[in-house]
């Protein structure tokens, strides 16, 4: 008997099987493979202070919230999160270091407070991704509550100023290039990083042709 991840040889009362819904679900893991795997995705309940871990072998969760994997190439990519019971209501991009950080501190504790206040059975699940500045804030409501849940949002986001497109900028492109961006695509009104990234990743291996066809005709338009 073998570890499925370290193939450390194992005897019968020293093996672990991957939880149900995780990657190595009923495979055959020693204790520290079991444990000790990198967490894909931290859920937190209501104000319970507990964070309940979702990792490739775990799922502390017990069926409530599932994570995969998105990849955006063969490098990089997130941890995405799904459930049966809750509904997604809002989804956020953490960055370290970025101007939105106090606003979504500023909603996060806006949010709670309102669903706490109207009885809302909520969740957040943090999720990591392969950049380490980079993390998704999923916040999910149980589905039967959803609709009241996605208008107190829209009310946090209201109180927070959370929409205004200067929160959303220079994230992946800087401001020159979104600029740029916005100038070739004037069809697509971009306005944020969001809006080009999925402009890009629409093109997919016909980007870097469009971009120069596109800077091509606009030199010569100014000719």
């Amino acid at each position: 008997m073998r570890c499925s991840i370290c193939e450390e040889r194992l005897k019968k009362t020293e093996a672990y099987f991957g939880d149900k819904g995780t990657f190595y679900e009923g495979k055959l893991l020693c204790e520290t493979c079991y444990y000790e795997d990198e967490p894909c995705a931290t859920v937190l309940y209501k104000r319970d202070d507990q964070p309940y871990v979702i990792s490739h072998a775990r799922d502390e969760t017990e069926g409530d919230f599932s994570v995969s994997w998105h990849s955006t190439d063969p490098w990089r990519g997130y941890y995405e999160t799904k459930s049966e019971k809750y509904s997604l209501a809002n989804t956020a991009e953490l960055l370290a270091y970025h101007e939105s950080e106090q606003m979504l501190k500023d909603f996060d504790e806006k949010i709670r407070e309102l669903f706490d206040e109207h009885g809302i059975d909520y969740a957040r699940i943090f999720a990591r991704s392969s950049n380490v500045f980079f993390q998704n804030y999923d916040l999910f409501v149980r589905k039967e509550q959803v609709l009241l849940g996605s208008l107190l949002v829209a009310r946090a986001k209201a109180e927070v100023d959370y929409n205004n497109p200067k929160w959303y900028k220079n994230i992946v492109f800087d401001e020159d290039a979104l600029n740029k961006i916005v100038e070739l695509f004037p069809e697509r009104q971009i306005k944020t990083d969001q809006d080009a990234t999925r402009l890009i990743e629409e093109l997919g291996d016909n980007a870097l042709t469009e971009l120069q066809n596109r800077m091509k005709c606009k030199k010569n338009d100014g000719v």
